[in-house]
């Protein structure tokens, strides 16, 4: 983990606390204007598997999102009618 600067390290002790109150496990990652992270997380084994799973989130395909249309495209008017009100 590496602390951005001391001035918010107040702030992340706040976050931490906030999420111990509501989350057995929990990962958190924030980067400031410069680039510089700084991440905490309950313990080794929870964030490796958080991490993982983000990882493995992020590299999905797009396409395999479970999108549910509710119109056809013959539904749609040439004239963009249904999109007006």
């Amino acid at each position: 983990m590496f602390i951005c600067d001391e001035e918010h390290e107040g702030l992340y002790a706040d976050i931490r606390a906030r999420l111990s109150e509501h989350f057995p496990n929990f990962m958190f990652v924030v980067m400031n204007d410069d680039g510089d992270i700084y991440y905490d997380y309950t313990n080794l084994p929870v964030g490796k598997m958080l991490a993982n799973e983000m990882l493995q989130e992020c590299e999905s395909d797009p396409l395999e999102d479970d999108w549910i249309w509710g119109f056809e495209n013959e539904d749609i008017a040439e004239d963009d009618s249904l999109w007006e009100e």
